[in-house]
This record gives structure tokens, sequence and C-alpha cells, in this order.
């Protein structure tokens, strides 16, 4: 059995924080852009939001696909511990069916039309919850495996 790896598992374990807090951060960042078009979606009011305002909320929830690539680039280019492989591969597939989901979203948000295709929006909304869940069971996971230092 290959041999536990300290500085292995140290890099991977900061590899997954960087991410995590990179995660937190676009999802904080985005989060009053999100509300604001999902409170006019509630209101059926999409077309009242000022076109400026609708074309911003596009690009903050394009901005925040793009950080969630990268994210997921990071983790699929990570390097895990022996013992942690099968808990990373399924943090790395949630991770990346949620960066789908979130894109899913942003191609809900119709610029052009000012309007939001429901059944996308309603759908990335769906399986961002799912696999979001998946995400925080298979960190925790790893977090409660001892690999931190």
């Amino acid at each position: 059995m290959a041999k536990f790896n300290p500085k292995q598992a140290q890099i991977y374990i900061q590899t997954l924080q960087n991410v995590l807090t990179n995660t937190e951060e676009t999802a904080t960042r985005v989060s009053p852009f999100f509300t604001k078009l999902d409170d006019a979606k509630q209101a059926d009011k999409i077309a009242e939001i000022p076109t400026a305002e609708f074309a911003e909320i596009k690009a903050e929830f394009e901005d925040t696909v793009e950080n969630y690539k990268d994210n997921a680039s990071q983790l699929t280019s990570a390097s895990a511990p022996i013992r942690l492989l099968g808990v990373h591969k399924s943090l790395t597939s949630a991770y990346v069916k949620y960066t789908e989901a979130t894109q899913l979203m942003a191609d809900a948000v119709i610029v052009a039309d000012q309007k939001i295709d429901v059944q996308k929006y309603e759908k990335s909304e769906q399986d961002q919850s799912v696999y979001l869940e998946k995400i925080h069971t298979a960190v925790a996971k790893i977090m409660n495996s001892g690999m931190q230092s």
C-alpha cells in the first residue's frame, strides 16, 4: 500500500480550502444579483428591471460560472492522497455538475428579450441545491478524515 505523504495531503487540503474560499466569496458577490432577479421573478416583474441592471445580472452570473470553472479545474488537477481518491472524485464530479447548473442559470437570463427561461432557471436552482449538498457531504468526509494539518 502506498505510504501516506503528509506534504501531498497538506497541498491537497490547501487547494481544497482555496477552492472553497473562492466559491464562498463568488457566491457572496453574486448573491445580491440573484436575489434581485429571483424577487423580480417571484413578483412577475422581470420586465421592470432596468435594462442595464438586467445585463449586469447576466454578466455577474457569467463571471460566477467562470470562477466555478476555474475551481473545478483546480479540483480536477489536484493530487488527492490515495485514501481520499474516492471522495475526491465524488467532490470533483459534484463540483463540475454544480458549475454546469450555474451555467444553466446564466443561460436562462436572456438579455436581448429581457426575460428568463423559467424552465432552465428552475432546473438550475434544483440542480444547484442537489450538487451543493453533495459538495458539502464530500468536503465533510475529507475534513473528518484526519487529513488536515
